[in-house]
């Protein structure tokens, strides 16, 4: 790190009452100045982010300016004389020039200065990031952040990485310490990231610095951490010792590590159904779980059968799926029908769809069932927005088709569903991705951002599109190209992917 001692310290002094009135206005004085810069602090976990100290000799707020094509502004947020500040968001493999700006307590400008930061290149393993559209005036603000899954042969590698609108890699984390796959990489309520590997929970900060981890006493977490209002995590598992997998919930909470609450959903669905995909142990898949706060129930996507509601005491309230096979609910078939909460699929005006329609072996373009679906998530207005992968559609068993992002309105009196909305249908193979990806609800904008993130073209890639809701028009548009370095390009663990997708902020203050 190089800094430049030789700057000015610009400090106001008011004119005293004794003095001519052309006198009165704050006069500037320039005084020289030691370094205030002591050190900038890095950890290999986050390359490209890193601890800035500085002292100022009077308190003060002190912002941080990246500069580059895309500047990230950060700012202390507290009036002190001494200052830790994240720097996120340097520029892979080339110097960066930072620029600071130290305000007094009245917040006028007195001392502005920069100095620079050599930053490492990224991997050779590391993705393109092509932008292939980029509206500023209607994008939801912020840099877009994916969990890049590094395939290694026989497993894969997770490097959450965030880039900007230009398609620059502005921040990403080596978590190659966990030995495989990490899933998901969300932000958390207090600022700090989540993710779920093996058998525990872990909260890392955006420098690398791990601040908790929680262990999943029996258990083994799979595909979601869900952050509930009051901070407890919803985890999708499976309960060692079964012959079955990936088939509960539990809720851990968050000041004791305990975990509190099962959900066996082997108790409320049919584990005999396999219309989709044969496999006794893995009948289930569940990969995604949402809290609804209208009625403290959960939303679950279970990726070889549905999605389905069930309350806090795991009663079946409603099932989202075609309604060909369903039986009886339990291991051995002694518990209640399943059939009796499937969702009837309705027209605009409220009308069934024909039996081809309601069984699956046909869909129409206003509505058509989610097949190996993930990522439901409840929007403000109570509707079910997820990401329709497409897998097997209309129970087809090839591997072409599309994917979508699709909003249900399901009305759970009547145990009727209307598809509202969708965006990705027309786009046929450009966009489809037999497994992972996600869909998520932007709030400032209203928009929904999108992540195809196994996409088998001419080469293995991933979609990170943002559409105006709900007007469809695509207001952002990225294409990730895989480089699959470590493995053939073809398949599971040979194929680089990315599972989730969001847009959000790596530091204090708005940047570009």
């Amino acid at each position: 790190m190089k800094t430049n001692p030789l700057f000015f310290l610009f400090i106001l002094l008011l004119a005293t009452a004794c003095q001519e009135e052309r006198l009165s206005f704050p006069q500037v004085v320039e005084v020289p100045a030691e370094e205030l810069v002591e050190s900038v602090v890095f950890d290999s976990t986050a390359p490209l982010a890193g601890m800035l100290r500085l002292e100022t000799k009077e308190a003060a707020l002190v912002e941080i300016e990246i500069q580059g094509p895309r500047p990230a502004n950060i700012g202390s947020g507290n009036i002190d004389t001494r200052h830790e500040i994240p720097l996120t968001g340097l520029y892979p493999g080339q110097n960066n020039w930072v620029k600071y700006k130290v305000l007094g307590q009245s917040l006028h400008q007195y001392a502005v200065d920069s100095f620079s930061i050599e930053a490492p290149p990224l991997p050779g393993f590391m993705p393109e990031v092509r932008i292939e559209q980029a509206d500023p005036s209607r994008m939801e603000a912020g840099w877009t952040l994916i969990e890049f899954n590094l395939a290694r042969g026989n497993r894969y590698q997770t490097i959450p990485l965030a880039f900007d609108r230009n398609g620059d890699i502005r921040w990403f984390l080596n978590l190659g310490w966990t030995g495989g796959w990490t899933a998901p990489f969300e932000p958390l309520q207090n600022g700090a990231f989540r993710f779920g590997h093996s058998h525990r929970i872990y909260m890392y900060d955006k420098l690398g610095r791990r601040l908790n981890n929680w262990y999943l006493d029996g258990h083994q977490q799979h595909h979601d951490v869900y952050e509930k209002p009051n901070g407890n995590f919803l985890v999708p598992t499976s309960k060692l010792g079964l012959n079955t997998a990936l088939d509960f919930i539990v809720e851990v909470d968050r000041q004791s590590g305990e975990i509190i609450r099962e959900w066996d959903l082997r108790q409320v669905l049919d584990v005999d159904r396999f219309e989709l995909i044969r496999s006794p142990r893995d009948w289930l898949h569940v990969n995604s779980v949402w809290y609804d706060e209208r009625d403290s129930s959960l939303i679950i996507s279970a990726k070889h059968q549905g999605v389905f509601k069930v309350s806090s005491n795991n009663e079946l309230r409603w099932i989202l799926a075609p309604h060909r096979g369903w039986g009886q609910a339990g291991l051995y078939g002694n518990g209640l029908s399943t059939a009796d909460r499937l969702l009837t699929a309705v027209d605009q005006q409220g009308q069934p769809f024909s039996p081809a329609v309601q069984e699956g072996e046909k869909g129409l373009p206003e509505f058509r069932w989610s097949w190996g679906q993930h990522a439901a998530m409840v929007l403000p207005d109570g509707k079910l927005l997820l990401f329709d992968n497409g897998l097997h559609r209309n129970f087809l068993l090839d591997d072409s088709g599309f994917s979508r992002a699709v909003v249900y309105d399901i009305d759970e009196e009547k145990l009727t569903v209307r598809q509202a909305w969708q965006y990705g249908a027309l786009r046929g193979e450009d966009l489809y991705s037999s497994i992972i990806s996600d869909a998520d609800f932007l709030p400032e904008t209203g928009n929904v951002l999108l992540t195809s993130g196994y996409i088998k073209k001419e080469s293995q890639r991933a979609k990170v599109i943002e559409v105006a809701y709900p007007s469809q028009e695509v207001v952002f548009e990225a294409t990730i190209l895989f480089k699959s370095l470590y493995g053939d390009g073809r398949g599971w663990r040979n194929s680089d992917m990315a599972y989730r997708g969001e847009r959000l902020q790596l530091w204090n203050q708005q940047a570009q």
